[in-house]
């Protein structure tokens, strides 16, 4: 009997042929296979190693997917989800996903590639992308969650999440490199972390939005998380690229996103209430919670204002009503205090109409902003948060009359403390 021959095997295929689990010639810019099939290769624009894994090929979801995940104040039990909770479907990568690399942009992998190519293991790409994975599940999930009580949820159920839906996957890996980027920039200098963070989030966009036209049992949670994502991403990218001279036209598209995430909520406030979710949903207020007499007074001479120079009936109804969501988002900033869920509860609530009014730059909705401001600068020790809060207060201390000092003078006071007095 002949004797058997036996090849090398490598670990650096293309994308293409890993997901057909074909070996690979690795020949570059496209492997042969890629070639002569017609296929986009991964070689040609060194697209991130995640494999995308067809539906018909997954294992049967687990009959009882939140079973192993544990949560500091609850009983898992308590929770009637059965396996239509978890996406089955994972959806297919664009054929060519977008590439934002110059000649002279940064290399996209961080990891140094190794002495003997031919041998077993994990190309530069795929060990960034556990790298990744694992600072997510580490640490970056605790800044991202929005109260302790999510802290469990970001740490199991999210990963175990984002196996599934491939939009959820991308984005946890941008929002890992972006925290990286922000908070330890010397690890991997020349922003290798925050063009990695680029273009996870700029694929998990084009993944993402086409999940929204049929929001269902299965997709819902997916959904949400990544609707949570998004503002974190929003918010800390200008960080790690140029912060804007002026930020008040990126902070009312930072409002415009946060309220299309809460119409995801919306479409799916009874699934995610009876699953570990409701953890990242925000609780009503009291109506009886009393303010500090700062804010109290400052929010009442608000409401004097508008009633004495808002003309438009339905806009000064529209004011007050945002007026009315300050004093609940204030009091849920004194029952969270520096927990990020507090930014929320403002901008999900606010009116197209007085968000056009900020827009237009109406010196009544302006001031409204500012007082929202105060929260997100109480925000400051969250490293995408910082200086939000203030440059926006000073923006529309810029921007509004003399006649408006006295009503932007409680923001502009404390828009100067340093996060040791907030």
């Amino acid at each position: 009997m002949p004797s058997r021959r036996f090849h090398a095997k490598s670990r650096h295929g293309c994308t293409q042929c890993k997901g057909k689990r074909t070996k690979c010639d690795e020949q570059k810019p496209s492997c042969t296979k890629c070639h002569r099939a017609g296929l986009h290769c991964s070689f040609r624009t060194g697209e991130p190693a995640i494999i995308f894994v067809p539906a018909s090929k997954l294992p049967p979801p687990s009959e009882h997917p939140f079973e192993n995940l544990s949560s500091p104040d609850t009983d898992r039990n308590d929770y009637p989800v059965n396996s239509t909770s978890l996406p089955t479907v994972i959806a297919t990568p664009p054929s060519e996903p977008p590439s934002h690399s110059t000649a002279s942009s940064p290399p996209l992998s961080t990891a140094t590639p190794s002495a003997h190519q031919d041998e077993p293991g994990f190309a530069g790409e795929e060990r960034d992308n556990l790298r990744l994975m694992h600072h997510f599940t580490v640490e970056a999930h605790r800044l991202i969650a929005p109260s302790q009580g999510a802290i469990a949820v970001w740490r199991e159920l999210i990963p175990q999440l984002a196996f599934e839906a491939d939009f959820l996957l991308h984005g946890i890996l941008a929002v890992s490199a972006l925290h990286l980027a922000l908070t330890r920039p010397a690890a991997h200098p020349h922003g290798a972390d925050a063009a990695l963070a680029l273009r996870h989030y700029t694929t998990a966009l084009a993944l993402f939005r086409p999940q929204l036209d049929r929001v269902t049992a299965r997709n819902i949670y997916a959904l949400f998380a990544f609707s949570c994502v998004v503002p974190v991403y929003v918010f800390g990218y200008p960080h790690v690229s140029q912060f804007p001279a002026d930020p008040l036209p990126e902070m009312l598209d930072m409002i415009s996103v946060m309220r299309g995430c809460a119409d995801i909520v919306g479409r799916g406030f009874h699934w995610l209430q009876a699953s570990p979710f409701k953890h990242l949903l925000l609780q009503p207020t009291d109506p009886a919670q009393a303010l500090a007499p700062e804010i109290d007074d400052a929010l009442t001479g608000l409401q004097e204002r508008n009633g004495q120079t808002t003309c438009d009936p339905a806009l000064r109804d529209a004011y007050d009503t945002a007026i009315e969501t300050l004093w609940e988002s204030f009091k849920v900033a004194d029952n969270m205090p520096g927990e990020q869920a507090t930014a929320l509860p403002f901008p999900v609530k606010l009116s197209a109409e007085v968000l056009l009014q900020m827009r237009e730059g109406d010196p009544m909705a302006l001031v409204i902003l500012a007082h929202y401001a105060v929260i997100l600068h109480w925000l400051e020790r969250v490293p995408w948060m910082k200086g939000w809060g203030s440059k926006t207060i000073d923006a529309v201390g810029e921007r509004v009359g003399e006649e408006w000092r006295a009503y932007m003078a409680w923001p502009l006071r404390e828009a100067r403390k340093t996060m040791t007095e907030v």
